[in-house]
């Protein structure tokens, strides 16, 4: 799925946006301020640099994108850093 990333988003044959993230069955999609959790199966072709999607649910993917939002900019623990062997006293 990391071929669906960096890529421009068009609808309707214009572009509408850019692809950052495939999370679960979702494509990530920057479009202005907005991050959009568009389904996968929505996803008609890709060619190139261009992935092309079909008609959905406007709003669940507003509502589901700012979910994938505040999960990605939540705070890092001390303990989760730790885990990945940062933070460590030398």
């Amino acid at each position: 799925m990391n071929d669906l990333i960096c890529k421009y988003v068009y609808r309707d044959g214009k572009e509408y946006g850019e692809s950052i993230d495939v999370h679960g069955d979702r494509l990530i999609v920057k479009v202005g301020a907005d991050f959009l959790a568009i389904p996968l199966d929505c996803v008609e072709r890709i060619e190139d640099d261009k992935v092309f999607i079909k008609e959905f649910n406007n709003k669940e993917a507003k509502e589901v994108g700012k979910k994938w939002m505040e999960e990605k900019s939540r705070p890092v623990s001390l303990e989760e850093l730790k885990a990945y062997g940062f933070g460590e006293e030398k």
